[in-house]
């Protein structure tokens, strides 16, 4: 990634040296920091598909089978749909500041919009995505004392061990994803940065 890195400061030092302004070659790295920020954008649709869908199964699994009357269920099923819900809506309004960034203009006049871009999505995929997945877990343990109802005590273990399981296995999913996210915007800011001086 740094040699692509590399070869962009080339191209762009270059078409500075030779003095044209808003030459081709700036249009070209222009172009490979947009379809960075497409793709960033691409990865932020399907993390809203898979929460939507999850969402819609969680949210079915409480009203057509898992009916649950006490107030601790409730407030866990509330913690788990809404934390789902947050983290949609999160997703929504990093689209929508997405479109706000113009990368043209900000090769050119260093647009803050980029940057302001880059610091909202390090605290969604930091301490947000911390704290979403924390209440998840939360709500979901604050099931177990009606699923005891409903269950043996070996297949409530079973069920309380699986979550564990399958929290490390979709947080491993999650950490790639984000650290995906990260490198390709600081792969923007530096070429704007790049761009800049």
């Amino acid at each position: 990634m740094s040699d692509q890195i590399d070869n962009l400061k080339n191209i762009w030092n270059d078409a500075k040296s030779k003095n044209y302004g808003q030459s081709e070659d700036t249009n070209r790295i222009i172009g490979i920091a947009e379809k960075k920020l497409k793709s960033t954008i691409k990865m932020q649709i399907s993390t809203i598909v898979i929460l939507l869908i999850t969402f819609v199964g969680i949210s079915a699994f409480f009203i057509y089978i898992a009916r649950f009357n006490r107030i601790l269920s409730l407030i866990g099923t509330g913690l788990m749909v809404g934390g789902l819900a947050l983290r949609i809506i999160i997703e929504l309004f990093s689209i929508y500041l997405s479109r706000k960034v113009d990368l043209s203009e900000s090769a050119l006049n260093t647009n803050n919009a980029s940057l302001s871009y880059v610091k909202f999505r390090k605290r969604i995929n930091g301490p947000v995505t911390i704290v979403i997945i924390i209440l998840y877990t939360i709500g979901f343990y604050m099931l177990t004392p009606e699923f005891s109802t409903y269950f043996s005590t070996p297949i409530l273990v079973l069920i309380d061990l699986s979550y564990i399981v399958g929290a490390v296995i979709f947080t491993y999913f999650v950490r790639k994803t984000i650290i995906k996210e990260m490198l390709t915007l600081n792969d923007i800011l530096r070429i704007q940065k790049d761009i800049t001086e």
